[in-house]
């Protein structure tokens, strides 16, 4: 009797049968994921939002210090009004941008001065231009902010990609800024920057070393850096004394953590 020749399986199709197979166990794990990681008031009203976040972060959060950060944008200061809480939270730490690029925040010295015999932690950052010299960026910030102990590390602010160079000699720059910042104060900068700025430009390439102050406005459980030291989840705070909206923070780990940011 004649043997029956067995019918074999296109290579390819067996390929695409393995990629749809991974791309529907992919769709389920990511589908699974973001229901897993979206806190209840993802799906209420967006007037509602901020409010339920505030509290959901807080909550989850126990030992979570708020703190804000402000620019000129904020404008002046009613500061016989100000009010250093925000609904049963008191604010533990504030921050003002010093410089930017070559300049500095024209209200800074006014601030900073405002919160010089505080008893509250101040900081102060730079904002990075990728587009501008580096050493020159870190020698404004040195010139410009005066830190003693008892104030915030200080802090860089990288939110953009060059126009002008690629990722990687932008992220020479960044890290030239933070050598000669960490050189002349003696302690590792702040590294602040947008979750997804993080995961895309810095993650993997030597940055995980600096405390991570990362930002995300999204109604998530946390950010996806997981190894975030403060987070930014909002800029609609409201604080009596400041017109204008300021960014919200969180720093989790309670005081052991903001002690090892201070300055000694």
């Amino acid at each position: 009797m004649p043997r029956k020749k067995s019918r074999k399986i296109p290579l390819g199709l067996i390929t695409l049968l393995v990629l749809v197979s991974l791309g529907s166990i992919y769709l389920v794990y990511n589908t699974w994921k973001k229901l897993h990681h979206t806190p209840y008031f993802a799906n209420k009203p967006a007037s509602e939002q901020e409010a339920l976040k505030f509290d959901y972060i807080f909550k989850t959060q126990a030992e979570g210090i708020l703190g804000i950060d402000i620019s000129h944008y904020q404008g002046k200061i009613n500061w016989n009004i100000l009010e250093l809480q925000i609904k049963d939270r008191p604010v533990e730490f504030f921050v003002f941008r010093a410089t930017m690029g070559d300049d500095q925040d024209k209200l800074f010295k006014e601030y900073w001065k405002a919160l010089d015999t505080a008893k509250i932690a101040r900081g102060a950052y730079h904002y990075y231009r990728p587009n501008e010299n580096s050493t020159k960026q870190a020698e404004n910030f040195i010139n410009t902010v005066k830190l003693k102990p008892g104030d915030l590390r200080p802090i860089l602010d990288i939110e953009r990609n060059s126009t002008i160079q690629s990722q990687a000699r932008l992220r020479e720059g960044i890290k030239n800024w933070l050598n000669l910042v960490e050189n002349h104060f003696g302690v590792k900068p702040i590294l602040y920057t947008s979750d997804t700025f993080n995961q895309h430009v810095l993650l993997g390439n030597g940055f995980e070393d600096y405390p991570l102050w990362v930002a995300n406005y999204n109604p998530i459980q946390e950010p996806e850096s997981d190894y975030w030291v403060i987070w930014q989840f909002s800029e609609k705070g409201k604080m009596k004394g400041i017109s204008e909206d300021v960014d919200l923070n969180i720093l989790r780990g309670g005081k052991t953590t903001l002690d090892a940011l201070l300055l000694k």
